[in-house]
């Protein structure tokens, strides 16, 4: 899944090959169904009611699947 409206903030990708991006979001509720598709490989960073959503998302997956590490985080 890409993120077409999607508009860098900080320029290029960091030294950790990140790059901050500003996603207009229809409502908290579509982004997170729309940001979960993407794992591990996003961060949600704001507005604080989808960050905190995601985060009690992941929890309770983390507490269903248990807490112990898998490789890659796919």
């Amino acid at each position: 899944m890409t993120l077409p409206r999607a508009v860098p903030l900080d320029g290029p990708a960091g030294p950790d090959g990140r790059t901050v991006v500003r996603v207009p979001i229809e409502s908290v509720e579509h982004a997170h169904a729309d940001f979960l598709r993407l794992g591990t490989d996003i961060e949600v960073l704001g507005p604080p009611e989808l960050r905190e959503r995601i985060a009690r998302t992941v929890t309770e997956l983390a507490a269903r699947y248990g807490n112990s590490p898998v490789g890659g985080g796919d």
